[in-house]
């Protein structure tokens, strides 16, 4: 009986341990497996990034609409064992919410929501896996993992598991070393008597029972989608609420109380919001790629990121993705901007764009433009109001890319430099890729309104330490603020992760950083790479920690894709080719 670890129990821990299962059902063996699954967090399946009791003002940026492509898992018999079937997200749904018509507007559930469908779903297969014996769950962090061929060692702080044969990390977000302005603020926090500062963004309900009045001014270090999530923290939570007053637009008013602060000051380095997903599927239909178009990227992907002519620099997705956008931003017709360019005239200015995100063009939304009519712009396009602007247009048609691009680039060929490249793309991409709901950006706009959300300091503003807390300086503006929230989740670099797991095997060499701006090189399957001339490792690693190796790590429905099951297969197939 081969034994398996499974180290980290989120939504990629969960899907690994299906997957395994599923391998060893597909191949019809009569050999048989065990699995240690080592997860601290008290709701296993959902880790805490989804963890059931969070507070419902945190959302999903997905809908529930692109939740129909989340699989339910079948049934699977193993010898007399038989493991229960559950059903996708959609058909877990009530039925009334599970295929609502095209122009109501999209539901983005809140994250516990999605939390109870993963506890629950990993908790019936830990049911049954348990009662054949095929499970054991320890409720602890690995500390420590050893290796001395064939076996590793797992360690926590009270126990050792032995003779594991193969492992498989599957952990999410990691403890990173602060940087230098977060360092200097907290040492600063320390020699004051009332500045609060909270370096990471969740949970939000440690900042909701920090000591935060209505007399506190609250800066957030992020202009993004925890920024909302504070926000509504802080408001909601406090007894506010919003009122629609347009059911086709979602605009809202806002109406406060005096529970909560009263000004609330957002910064980031380029001060541009997120941008609002379409409100439902048929205003979404804009921007959807024929299967013809998609097919046809997905092979200029592939043939740049591991074909036989290898792209030398990120160009290649560029004009792989201008060739989509081109002919579909010039058969929305009048829903786009006004112009009389050329299928050829679109097309590179869709890669001018693109490698220049500030680029002047009467079909680009202006830099110069207020940050709140900006906003508005873009909710007017979202909801079908306004014709649609180029950059708008090429973010949404991104989004819808984006599967294919983490499907094509995955294990990659070319070099680590252009790999940073095109993660780097991606990465400037999520302003509209993983953008929120609309009424997510009409609660800014109508705080704004309010006098509550004060966008005067949002684009990188001179911050000073002084006795009360911080001064924000922006265009002669100042204001002194006592309360600073990181609204800025840390990338997956693994040079700065602080995490004893991960500095045990950096110092152990298992090991290594596929590019000092991300994350641990692995090679085809998951497996990690190692130096020519030594023996292979049986220790595979997905989701967050790869990122480089592969691209797709911070979306939910990545979390169940196909990287997992190829990793599973090959592991099977492996200990197959071993009996």
């Amino acid at each position: 009986m081969k034994h398996y670890a499974i180290i980290g129990g989120g939504p990629r821990g969960l899907f690994a341990l299906e997957s395994l299962f599923t391998a060893l059902y597909n191949n019809a063996l009569d050999a048989q497996i065990k699995v240690t699954l080592f997860e601290p967090f008290e709701y296993p399946g959902s880790g805490w990034v989804w963890n059931p009791e969070q507070v419902a003002s945190n959302w999903l940026n997905i809908t529930e609409r692109a939740l129909q492509d989340l699989p339910g898992r079948p049934e699977m018999k193993l010898g007399d064992a038989i493991i229960p079937a559950f059903p996708s997200y959609t058909e877990w749904l009530p039925e009334e919410q599970q295929n609502p018509p095209a122009t109501h507007p999209d539901q983005f559930p809140p994250r516990a929501k999605m939390g109870t469908y993963l506890n629950a779903r990993f908790e019936v297969l830990a049911a049954a896996l348990k009662g054949f014996g095929l499970l054991d769950i320890i409720t602890e962090t690995v500390t420590e993992l050893t290796y001395i061929a064939p076996h590793f060692t797992a360690k926590t702080s009270t126990q050792s598991v032995e003779e594991i044969e193969e492992v498989v990390l599957t952990i999410g977000h990691q403890d990173t070393i602060l940087s230098d302005q977060l360092q200097e603020w907290q040492d600063h926090v320390a020699e004051t008597d009332n500045a609060i500062l909270f370096t990471e963004a969740y949970p939000v309900e440690k900042i909701m029972q920090a000591n935060i009045t209505s007399d506190s001014i609250v800066a957030f270090r992020g202009f993004g989608l925890a920024m909302i999530d504070q926000i509504r923290a802080l408001t909601l939570q406090r007894g506010a609420h919003f009122e629609t007053i347009n059911e086709d637009t979602k605009e809202l008013i806002f109406h406060g109380t005096k529970n909560h602060p009263q000004r609330f000051v957002p910064f980031s380095l380029d001060g541009l919001p997120m941008v609002p997903k379409p409100i439902n599927e048929a205003v979404d239909k804009l921007f959807m790629p024929s299967d013809d178009a998609i097919d046809a990227f997905a092979k200029a992907i592939h043939k740049g990121a591991c074909g036989d002519h290898l792209a030398k620099d990120q160009y290649f997705l560029l004009e792989a993705m201008a060739a989509v956008v081109a002919p579909l931003f010039l058969g929305i017709e009048d829903k786009a901007l006004s112009h009389d360019l050329s299928e050829e005239e679109v097309y590179f200015l869709s890669i001018n764009y693109l490698n220049n995100k500030s680029l002047d063009h009467s079909l680009l939304l202006s830099h110069e433009t207020s940050v709140l009519k900006m906003m508005q712009q873009q909710v007017a396009m979202a909801v079908g109001e306004a014709p649609v602007s180029l950059d708008y247009f090429i973010g949404q048609v991104w989004r819808h890319c984006q599967p294919t691009i983490y499907r094509e680039f995955s294990y990659p060929e070319i070099a680590d430099d252009v790999v940073a490249e095109v993660i780097a793309l991606d990465e400037a991409s999520k302003r509209y890729s993983y953008g929120p709901p609309v009424e997510s950006i009409q609660q800014l706009i109508a705080l704004a309104k309010a006098g509550i959300l004060d966008l005067d300091f949002v684009n990188n503003p001179e911050i000073t330490c002084v006795e009360n807390g911080w001064q924000l300086e922006s265009d002669s503006n100042k204001v002194t603020i006592d309360v600073m929230l990181n609204a800025v989740l840390d990338a997956p670099q693994l040079v700065t992760v602080d995490t004893p797991i991960i500095k045990n095997l950096l110092h152990n060499e298992m090991i290594e950083p596929k590019h000092t701006d991300l994350g641990i090189r692995t090679g085809d399957y998951g497996y990690v790479e190692v130096p020519e001339g030594k023996s292979f490792v049986p220790l595979a690693v997905l989701g967050r920690l790869s990122k480089g190796s592969v691209i797709g790590v911070d979306a939910i429905l990545e979390c169940f894709g196909p990287r997992t099951i190829s990793w599973s297969e090959r592991s099977i197939d492996l200990m197959k080719n071993e009996k």
